[in-house]
């Protein structure tokens, strides 16, 4: 989902004004739909039989919060050799003696885990053929690109745009500075794909818009995209990092939106909430979801719980917290230092540590019009109040 920011203008000679009000567009995140063709309801264990060369490199067992590190035996083979057949460019999927569940559990884990794998999508259809106590499963999942080759060029291309930002990004001096980054970076250049929305949920642009090579090459991306390129960047730096599936509070619709872990400490970030389109079409950039805790997070979004997620307590990294913008207390005076340190923007943006707090700042501020006791505060200004985490922004 896309957040669609509206702000209300407050002039220096008027007292009251309204709070801050927002619409999203939502939509269905495509995550998964299985079709079976013929299905009797087995299920079994992986064959044992592999290609000659068989061999996985993968490094997800380490993450204690991987999709893959809630798999079964069984379901991990057929996991092992996903990563294999998709590493050959295979485009369909070939399996003896397993049924349908475990395949779509570790496929779906494979997808969550390895954001890098572009070609396919979530949905597939299926077919199955028994022989006796002989299975043969067959998955043909939705493609985003049928020709090898252009499969080749749309990797190269992702390849290029994600080493050139972690190169940049390991330039940085700490984890925060390197979040911001690449923070900054995807939502900069990238827009969000209001235009899918026209499609059917599974069509083409749908899939492109979905994945980290739509956010990273394309420029274009919904929430599934932006969170899968932050995903696809963070583990090429090595840092712990997946995705959560849940809603916006105050919206319809599926979202998807990210965990990461920073010496230590888990955070959530939403990178497209953090992408907000003003009422005159104009793209800006807001921290309001920047490394928050379960706490925070907990006043606009629910997890579905389809994900493996981590407790996320960590608060050193916070936008708000690590900049010295955050307060147990609302008072004036650390307003005015902060207002003071961020003058050069025109603008103040302070955090609360409770919603009773934020109303005695909105009081004070900007009904009681103390703000204008600053004297670089002038003319008029615009404000709105933000429920992530009860952040109050000042523009003037």
């Amino acid at each position: 989902m896309k957040k669609f920011k509206h702000i209300v203008l407050v002039l220096c000679c008027i007292a009251a004004a309204g709070l801050f009000t927002g619409c999203k567009i939502s939509i269905e995140l495509p995550f998964g739909n299985d079709q079976s063709s013929s299905w009797n309801g087995l299920s079994g264990t992986p064959s044992r039989v592999t290609p000659p060369d068989y061999s996985v490199t993968d490094t997800m067992e380490r993450y204690d919060y991987s999709h893959k590190k809630t798999l079964t035996e069984a379901q991990t083979e057929i996991y092992n050799l996903l990563i294999y057949m998709l590493d050959h460019k295979q485009s369909s999927f070939d399996f003896e003696n397993i049924g349908n569940d475990d395949f779509k559990k570790a496929y779906y884990a494979v997808l969550y885990d390895h954001p890098e794998y572009i070609r396919t999508g979530f949905n597939y259809t299926y077919s199955v053929k028994t022989t006796g106590d002989y299975v043969q499963f067959h998955a043909e999942p939705a493609l985003l690109f049928d020709d090898p080759d252009e499969l080749d060029i749309a990797e190269q291309e992702l390849e290029s745009a994600v080493s050139s930002i972690v190169n940049t990004a390991k330039a940085q001096p700490d984890p925060y500075y390197i979040v911001k980054y690449v923070h900054d970076y995807i939502i900069d250049n990238t827009v969000y794909d209001v235009d899918v929305l026209a499609g059917a949920q599974s069509s083409e642009g749908l899939i492109v818009a979905s994945t980290a090579y739509g956010c990273l090459v394309q420029h274009k991306a919904v929430c599934s995209g932006y969170s899968a390129a932050f995903q696809l960047i963070m583990q090429r730096l090595g840092v712990e990092c997946g995705r959560i599936n849940g809603t916006k509070l105050t919206e319809s619709g599926a979202h998807q939106w990210n965990y990461v872990c920073l010496d230590g400490e888990y955070y959530f970030i939403d990178l497209t909430w953090d992408d907000p389109l003003a009422d005159n079409g104009v793209d800006s950039r807001t921290y309001d979801y920047f490394l928050i805790s379960d706490a925070d997070i907990a006043y606009t979004h629910v997890s579905d719980r389809t994900c493996p997620q981590p407790v996320c307590s960590g608060i050193r990294y916070n936008y708000f917290y690590y900049n010295g913008l955050y307060f147990d207390e609302y008072d004036f005076r650390y307003v005015s230092d902060a207002a003071e340190r961020m003058r050069e923007n025109n603008t103040i943006s302070v955090k609360f540590s409770t919603p009773d707090q934020l109303q005695r700042a909105v009081e004070e501020l900007v009904e009681g019009q103390r703000i204008f006791e600053l004297d670089f505060v002038n003319g008029g200004i615009t404000y709105s109040v933000s429920t992530s985490g009860c952040i109050l922004n000042i523009d003037y």
